[in-house]
């Protein structure tokens, strides 16, 4: 297993250049349609100002805003499609730099399942990848040599990662309490004082926008209390099920449990208590995806502590998991699936569906009406969130803007609240006070829609429960409803 420098470089261009075509060719003319891939590359289109509808995100405005000069330049998602691969690519950079140009540890790198499964998906979580397996570096140094200025750095580099991506606010705490636990104070004060510093790009923007600069971490924070305790406004929940949980084993590397004697734990107390906590953390959500926040770590540790045979053993595991998490995307080179990616390829697996691009047709039925009907507005007919798909698809000038039936019910029954929850004490009869708090979610009361002057409306069915619509004209994927 001796290899040049030469040979080194070409491994790391290799990998590069199939990660660009595994990028570029998935789902050619769009983005791949994963979870919160449409949340970031809305909001970079909406930023880009070609985006026909009102903005809903559940997560920070922040990368997607980082990412809008790439819609803007070409007017398509083309250079979105290279978001994440431009930061794997770095983190596989990192990795093999950090390790000292070892070659077990790019093999490791390079043949890491999470890697190829986040490789055309529009997400920062490769970004966050990056900036932990730093900021790891960093603490680690500090650990070692007691300068602040690690710290700092640490801190900072976390609080970036919880700027572009809410969840990361909550490993920081575990960072923190891992990494300083047996710490004077102070040290952990510095370290939030950094963490807050490095998250001031996120308070700055919302500030900006909303006038709130605490707005995405208080909206996410709602937004977790709701799935953990009612499943969400929608109902959906967290994915929790033991299905979930399995797959999201399958993805930790089999010789982690090299660590588990005494002696090779205690080597690496601190770091392996921090992968553990990460890892129940990721559990209670489980989804593959979050893994690669930790996954660059669990490298860097395994390739300086296996032996060149083990190597070899994990390097063959990653090869078989990464040809099945990329076989989904190789489909979808040429046909539409519901088993976009591998979790839903297993989930379907006995009712996988191979089709011609739906989001063709409905981009040629868009353009179709906004010539006949150029300048309206259209109310999106049937789910509260169709209008997202339509606004998504969209890339002319004739349509003026989609509008969610959601607020448009919201209209008719003169109301602007979507959900709301009192939480209150319950004092017995004989106390004169209760303390009652109310936390909802509205429709914005600035939105100057005039619903009353909407005189069309768009669905994917020939159907509507929307009373004073009646349908007008089919044009494939798309039906066309008229007020009367």
């Amino acid at each position: 297993m001796t290899f040049s420098y030469a040979s080194n470089r070409n491994l790391i261009i290799y990998t590069t250049l199939i990660l660009i075509l595994i990028a570029t060719f998935t789902v050619p003319k769009d983005l791949l349609d994963a979870t919160d891939v449409k949340d970031y590359s809305d909001t970079a289109k909406f930023f880009a100002g070609d985006y026909s509808a009102n903005l809903r995100t559940s997560h920070s405005v922040l990368y997607g805003l980082l990412l809008s000069p790439y819609v803007k330049i070409v007017d398509s998602y083309f250079f979105l499609k290279f978001s994440s691969t431009f930061f794997l690519v770095l983190i596989i950079l990192s990795l093999y730099y950090l390790s000292g140009k070892k070659k077990e540890t790019l093999l490791l790198a390079i043949t890491l399942p999470l890697i190829w499964y986040m490789s055309p998906w529009v997400s920062p979580l490769p970004l966050v990848a990056l900036l932990f397996l730093w900021a790891y570096v960093f603490i680690k140094k500090f650990d070692e040599e007691g300068k602040i200025k690690n710290l700092l750095y640490s801190g900072l580099l976390i609080g970036l990662a919880g700027a572009f991506w809410d969840t990361a606010f909550y490993f920081s705490f575990i960072f923190l309490i891992t990494f300083l636990y047996n710490k004077k104070f102070y040290y952990s004060l510095f370290f939030l004082t950094a963490v807050f510093v490095g998250m001031l790009p996120n308070f700055i923007v919302d500030y900006i926008i909303f006038e709130f600069p605490f707005y995405s971490k208080l909206k996410h924070i709602s937004a977790v209390f709701a799935f953990a305790f009612y499943g969400g406004i929608y109902g959906q929940g967290f994915p929790t099920d033991l299905f979930s949980k399995i797959l999201v084993l399958l993805f930790v590397p089999w010789y982690m449990l090299i660590f588990k004697d005494k002696k090779s734990f205690l080597r690496e107390k601190k770091t392996l208590i921090f992968l553990i906590l990460s890892f129940l953390f990721i559990w209670t959500n489980s989804q593959i995806r979050l893994l690669i926040v930790i996954a660059p770590i669990i490298v860097l540790l395994l390739g300086e502590r296996l032996t060149k045979k083990q190597v070899k053993v994990q390097v063959i595991i990653f090869i078989i998991l990464s040809l099945l998490v990329i076989s989904p995307y190789i489909i979808q080179t040429k046909y539409q699936t519901n088993g976009r990616y591998f979790k839903a390829a297993v989930a379907e697996w006995d009712n996988l569906i191979f089709s011609d691009f739906e989001f063709e047709k409905i981009q040629s039925n868009l353009e179709t009406i906004g010539m006949e009907f150029k300048g309206e507005k259209f109310v999106v007919l049937g789910k509260d969130d169709d209008y997202r798909e339509l606004a998504h698809y969209y890339w002319g000038t004739d349509i003026e803007e989609f509008v969610s039936v959601q607020d448009y019910k919201l209209f008719l029954r003169g109301d602007d609240t979507i959900a709301s929850k009192e939480i209150r004490s319950n004092a017995p009869s004989d106390f004169r006070r209760e303390l009652f708090f109310d936390i909802g979610l509205r429709k914005n009361r600035n939105d100057d829609t005039d619903y009353a002057s909407l005189k069309y409306g768009l669905s994917f069915s020939n159907s509507t429960d929307v009373s004073g619509f009646e349908l007008r004209k089919g044009y494939g994927s798309l039906y066309l409803f008229e007020k009367i």
